[in-house]
């Protein structure tokens, strides 16, 4: 990726203002909208419109749709007219799993004295599968460790209470630590197996799928209708930099050109 020398496009006027309600100024913290069911129309012709379930219709030459692949799957959002065949075919060769995360922020680093940092845990149960541990105090985020719970340790997280959750992740950690644990000042935990919006957590390619479907979902629908994620490229399916790569993708794909800079949005003034 080279943004080298392309000079930043900026978003004005009334688009630029809608843009920023949907971010929630101030802050700059995106809201979603609840009930999203969006329809692109018109794709033969120059303009999409993308209707919310409240009624509510926004309108223009593109739109880029950045829906997760499961809720893509569960149809959410509706297309008029329908996505192409081959697409909906790819989208449902392509699998979409669960994930789920326990963050838990302590007082101090108590794991550095021992010597630890990301950690994998095996559980006492040989039938139960590892766990990772992410140290996010070697990131400079603070003392924050963070559990990543893979397909069939997810119920966890997923079917148990808040508190059930944080209390199987520090059991699993005083043992490795040999001693108990401060308790958590703080805690948080995913759940986005049953977020609608989410529908789990991420793309990966099953027997009987291609990278090519991958690739598939990446292309223009109508030369109108844009779509990224971590899901619409096969280099690095699964991981936040595919998808904000897509998203760059689809930047230069709208502007026509083969770099874009990044950087902030100006503040209104």
């Amino acid at each position: 990726m080279d943004p080298g020398g392309v000079r930043r496009r900026a978003v004005r006027g009334p688009a630029r203002r809608r843009v920023l309600r949907r971010r929630g100024r101030p802050g700059g913290r995106a809201r979603r909208t609840p009930g999203l069911a969006g329809r692109p129309r018109g794709r033969d012709r120059r303009r999409v419109s993308v209707t919310s379930a409240s009624g509510a219709t926004e309108a223009g030459t593109h739109v880029v749709v950045t829906a997760p692949l499961g809720t893509l799957r569960n149809g959410l959002p509706s297309f008029d007219p329908p996505l192409p065949p081959e697409r909906t075919d790819a989208m449902h060769r392509l699998g979409f799993g669960r994930y789920e995360k326990v963050a838990l922020a302590f007082d101090r680093p108590f794991w550095r004295d021992a010597g630890w940092s990301h950690l994998v845990l095996f559980p006492p149960d040989p039938a139960e599968p590892a766990l990772w541990v992410f140290d996010l105090d070697a990131f400079g985020a603070g003392p924050v460790l963070v559990c990543h719970a893979f397909h069939s340790a997810t119920g966890h997280v997923l079917w148990s209470s808040r508190q059930a959750a944080v209390r199987w992740v520090t059991d699993m950690l005083a043992a490795a630590h040999g001693a108990p644990l401060p308790d958590p000042v703080a805690a948080v935990t995913t759940g986005w197996a049953d977020d609608p919006y989410a529908a789990g957590a991420y793309a990966h390619v099953p027997p009987g799928a291609t990278n090519a479907d991958l690739d598939l979902l990446g292309s223009p629908v109508g030369g109108r209708v844009l779509f990224a994620g971590e899901h619409t490229q096969s280099a690095r399916v699964g991981y936040a930099d595919g998808a904000m790569t897509s998203g760059i993708r689809e930047a230069r794909r709208l502007l026509g050109t083969t770099a874009v800079t990044l950087g902030r949005l100006p503040d209104d003034r």
